[in-house]
């Protein structure tokens, strides 16, 4: 089986993977501002350089998703149909991830993230909220 493709940071995006790489989730909290980001060298809010990382909470709702039913990459060859979707963490953010699981997701759909190795690194994963995990 072949490793999905992760992404390789560059400067906006160092201490995302960074922190992904350590096992958390991170965002970017604006010295000025307060606006929570993900990658980011300049505040697209207040134009601000200056940033404080912030764990975040990792609950996040579906925004959009697909399932894909035909492999563009040979390392999803063995694990079709996947689905992968837009996801808005708490916080703000947005981000394309991998949706986990067979469940049935829909817009609004309530997630929490878990991350996954890939390739020596880790990704963001989100998988559907139980009621006991939503809170």
């Amino acid at each position: 089986m072949t490793d999905i493709p992760v992404p390789q940071p560059d400067l906006a995006s160092t201490n995302f993977f960074a922190a992904l790489d350590a096992g958390r989730l991170e965002i970017l909290r604006c010295d000025n501002c307060g606006t929570a980001h993900l990658a980011v060298l300049r505040c697209d809010v207040c134009a601000g350089i200056a940033f404080t990382p912030e764990p975040a909470s990792g609950r996040a709702t579906v925004y959009s998703f697909t399932r894909v039913h035909i492999a563009h990459h040979p390392a999803f060859a063995e694990r079709l149909p996947v689905c992968g979707g837009i996801v808005e963490l708490e916080e703000g953010p947005r981000l394309f991830a991998p949706l986990l699981g067979e469940g049935a997701f829909s817009i609004g759909a309530g997630l929490v993230v878990e991350l996954i190795p890939a390739d020596g690194r880790m990704i963001a994963g989100f998988r559907l909220a139980t009621q006991g995990t939503r809170s």
